[in-house]
């Protein structure tokens, strides 16, 4: 299944809406536009995953790229409301433990305004 990418502004900060797969074929899409993000200035992003419906290591991979090029800025990645199944594979890779995984773009606004 192909990656659809949209981008969309909610409290000052980028959320980046995926529906689809992201795999190998698609990661580039995601890395491409999330890092244009992070170089113009963004705070913060966060990926709205309620319709993510595969994630694999290379998904993973953007998401650390992303995370660590927000950390140089103090700023955090979150991902939210992703589905069980990409939920369980951010906590086998540990992820969970380095960026913010929440239920919903407002607990993901929330939480990163708490920070």
């Amino acid at each position: 299944m192909p990656l659809t990418i949209a981008h969309e502004e909610h409290g000052g900060r980028p959320v980046v809406v995926l529906d689809g797969d992201l795999d190998l074929a698609t990661a580039p899409q995601l890395a491409s536009v999330t890092l244009a993000l992070v170089e113009a200035g963004a705070p913060d992003v966060i990926i709205d995953a309620e319709k993510l419906a595969f994630c694999d290591s290379s998904g993973l991979t953007v998401f650390v790229q992303i995370a660590n090029s927000l950390q140089a800025t103090s700023g955090r990645l979150a991902v939210a409301g992703p589905s069980p199944i990409v939920r369980r594979v951010l906590e086998l890779s540990g992820l969970v433990e380095s960026i913010v995984v929440v239920d919903s773009v407002p607990a993901a606004l929330a939480a990163l305004a708490s920070d």
